[in-house]
């Protein structure tokens, strides 16, 4: 495969992402029949808790979509025949999904590394901390 074909297939899975994620944003707005508004689909109440879901949807979807790949590059290992210009790409291949999943725990052990730290150093009210725990998935 070449790079048009892996910048066409990155354009389309974005694609998808982004309709994904807006349907999930609009699929709940439902109308309270108690307030007479509209009922948060997302239960959020922020900027910083928007991003926060959306990294933790984005993180849940890299997972499962490295998954599939290991699956499909072990298949393509076996199908390969022992072709080394085929093992050669299946390798990189593999090389690359290794990588991407270690950026995606990566960020996931960042983000709760500096929350510890902020929270051991006193530099953040406890509120704030508390509120950051509850959107942060462990």
């Amino acid at each position: 495969m070449n790079i048009i074909t892996y910048k066409k297939f990155g354009a389309k899975l974005l694609a998808i992402l982004v309709l994904a994620v807006t349907f999930l944003v609009t699929s709940g707005g439902y109308t309270n029949a108690q307030t007479g508004g509209l009922t948060n689909p997302l239960a959020v109440t922020s900027i910083a808790g928007l991003v926060q879901k959306f990294v933790e949807i984005f993180s849940y979807f890299m997972v499962i979509l490295a998954v599939l790949a290991f699956i499909w590059v072990g298949f393509q290992f076996v199908l390969a025949q022992g072709k080394p210009e085929k093992l050669k790409e299946l390798k990189i291949w593999l090389a690359y999904i290794v990588v991407g999943v270690a950026i995606v725990i990566g960020a996931r052990i960042m983000v709760n590394i500096i929350i510890n730290t902020l929270e051991a150093t006193g530099v953040v009210n406890q509120q704030t901390i508390s509120t950051v725990r509850s959107a942060v998935p462990n």
